[in-house]
């Protein structure tokens, strides 16, 4: 035989089994669900693993952004600390004239304001000074704090040992609303208290870009959850949520939010904007709906349309046609399905023999005839086919019909409840089909050529699959005859013509 007989030959019997043409769809719409599903699911873990690492990351920054505000916090403590170490500071006091002249006490004023201005070179202090009781300052006090920290009588040691009260030390801003300077305030002694500050944006320095990420805003909060600057890359407003402890981590859908506590009990809080992530995020549950829901739809109404077809369930067909709209011939999926519920539903002792008929010189008709003796002779052999079998008539058992190019499925009953009778009367009526076939023609005689294999329900088994191969076998070996002929399929043999 050719290769492209061959290929005919293998592609024909691959169109034979009884599969339905939807199946391969409707794998795809479940596949296209399951994928959708998984889709969605592992969207869900991805972001919440997201959200997670970012959570992670502004943990780092904000325990970076911490230790640097408290290095810069931490010095003018320092240097406080080493200012009043010294007991020519600290046992001065501005405001007993009992142990020296009124004289004597501005020259020594004026030289320890001297020195400790020179103490508050050591960074951009805008106020570093001791501060006595009778509000004499020994150091620099711009005019700006003078005003900021004074009483309604310009007085600003009794409102300073207010706000310490029992406390050593405290840091302060936010004064009458003002948060542009920062105040440490720190008593030396019953008479004597230091003052300390600078402006707010001193803080703001010592923030690296990679402690402000992109869409990352940050927030020096006081004791009192009073914001005392911010900072921001994010371009919408960004609110910090409540937390508890001094520090802690809040995960929203939109946004994350790490807080870490200073040492003086302030606090710094990064939030990260998650509102464009979260968008995308929810942007693709909804289209991974949406398609769970049109692919449920279309499942459903294919379910719906192949019940309807099940004829064994009181349906009748909606979509699929029984037959080929332009010849009349049974359609392969309809023949077959028929074909296999009558065998499932036969009376006990039923007879009947399944044959694959195909026409073997296909190409060569195509070469010879053209189009239309190509389709002539598919024509032609189903009217030669359904003329012997008499499938014509309503009242018929018989089935035929057409499941590749150029050839056909038959099934005929010869049920008789009597084996031996039922077999012979089948091979009687295969010899007749045989004559009767090679009598077909299209122009002259014998210009076709038409090979029968046949298998016996249920002498060679009562399987429809195995009874499909076991036709097909027995055909392949009328195909390989150098005559034309037929065969019926057997454990032991192939007969033959």
């Amino acid at each position: 035989m050719t290769g492209e007989k061959i290929l005919e030959k293998e592609n024909s019997k691959q169109g034979g089994r009884r599969t339905s043409k939807a199946f391969p769809l409707i794998m795809l719409l479940i596949m296209a669900l399951v994928c959708a599903v998984c889709m969605g699911y592992m969207g869900y873990i991805h972001y919440d693993k997201q959200l997670e690492n970012e959570a992670e990351m502004l943990r780092i920054s904000a325990q970076q952004a911490a230790s640097g505000l408290d290095m810069q916090l931490a010095k003018l403590e320092d240097a406080s600390v080493t200012l009043m170490a010294d007991s020519e500071y600290t046992d001065f006091d501005a405001a007993d004239f009992s142990t020296m002249s009124e004289y004597d006490m501005t020259r020594r004023l004026s030289e320890l304001k001297n020195k400790v201005t020179g103490l508050s070179l050591i960074d951009n202090y805008c106020d570093f000074t001791l501060l006595y009781r009778n509000d004499a300052a020994a150091g620099k006090l711009s005019e700006g704090s003078r005003e900021l920290l004074g009483d309604d009588d310009g007085k600003i040691y009794p409102v300073l040992t207010d706000m310490l009260g029992e406390k050593r030390r405290i840091w302060v801003t936010g004064i009458d609303g003002n948060f542009n300077k920062v105040f440490y305030i720190c008593r030396a002694n019953e008479h004597t208290l230091f003052v300390g500050g600078f402006y707010t944006d001193e803080l703001r320095y010592m923030l690296t870009d990679a402690e402000l990420k992109d869409k990352v805003g940050m927030l020096l909060e006081d004791g009192d959850g009073n914001v005392i600057m911010s900072v921001s890359n994010s371009e919408g407003t960004l609110e910090p949520e409540e937390g508890e402890g001094g520090s802690y981590a809040v995960i929203t859908d939109t946004a994350v939010q790490v807080c870490r506590t200073l040492d003086n009990g302030w606090k710094i809080v990064l939030i990260k904007d998650m509102t464009a992530i979260y968008e995308f995020y929810k942007k693709l549950a909804l289209e991974v709906a949406v398609l769970m829901v049109l692919t449920i739809a279309v499942l459903t109404v294919m379910y719906v349309v192949r019940t309807k077809d099940e004829q064994s369930l009181g349906g009748s067909p909606m979509l699929t046609p029984e037959v080929d709209m332009l010849t009349g011939i049974t359609n392969a999926e309809e023949a077959e399905n028929t074909i296999a519920d009558r065998l499932e539903t036969c009376a006990a002792g039923s007879t009947y023999m399944l044959a694959l008929v195909k026409i073997v010189n296909m190409e060569e008709l195509g070469k010879r005839y053209g189009r239309a003796g190509y389709n002539g002779s598919i024509i032609k052999t189903y009217r030669g086919l359904a003329e012997f079998f008499g499938t014509d008539d309503p009242t018929s058992e018989n089935i035929v019909g057409r499941i590749g190019e150029g050839k056909f499925i038959v099934m005929a009953n010869f049920t008789q409840y009597d084996l031996f009778k039922a077999n012979d009367a089948l091979k009687d009526s295969l010899v007749k089909l045989s004559e009767h076939m090679n009598s077909v023609m299209l122009a002259n005689q014998g210009d076709m050529q038409i090979c029968i294999g046949a298998a016996v329900f249920p002498h060679s088994s009562g399987d429809y699959d195995e009874l499909y191969d076991m036709a097909e076998k027995a055909l392949e070996d009328a195909v390989n005859d150098d005559e034309r002929s037929y065969a019926v399929y057997s454990k032991k043999s192939v007969f033959r013509k």
